[in-house]
């Protein structure tokens, strides 16, 4: 399963979605919820990933 899809064509949205995986795995683990931080975490970086392997030039409004 890939993230490549037009709504993640904005940085902005790609940037929110790590951060908030990012954030609510750092909360999960200051409750002390260790797997669920491990999975939210492993969930934020594998989103980062996908993100990083994409090329968004496609989704331009230019039609390139």
């Amino acid at each position: 399963m890939g993230l490549d899809h037009e709504f993640f064509a904005k940085p902005w949205r790609r940037y929110l979605t790590v951060a908030v995986c990012v954030l609510w795995g750092l909360f999960e683990l200051s409750t002390g919820a260790v797997g669920w931080a491990m999975f939210i975490l492993g969930i934020g970086g594998y989103a980062q990933w996908q993100f990083s392997k994409v090329d968004w030039s496609k989704y331009d409004d230019d039609g390139v």
